[in-house]
């Protein structure tokens, strides 16, 4: 069982070099949407979804996909 546990371990830092573009376009998108208000339960922006961080949340979305 130890031994799954390490090679577990052993793939999550490799999914991160593999993927630096998946887990920056990520960070992206949470920054830009706690910007707008989506997340936490807050209050959204008004009129967020005319604003540029939505649309480029949008083409954030379309690449997410892609990459999975």
């Amino acid at each position: 069982m130890s031994e799954k546990q390490t090679e577990v371990t052993d793939n999550k830092p490799e999914l991160k070099e593999e993927f630096p573009e998946l887990e920056k376009l990520i960070r992206e998108k949470i920054r830009l949407a706690q910007k707008l208000g989506l997340m936490d339960g807050k209050e959204p922006v008004e009129g967020y979804e005319k604003s540029k961080e939505y649309k480029r949340i949008e083409e954030i979305d379309a690449r997410l996909w892609e990459l999975v």
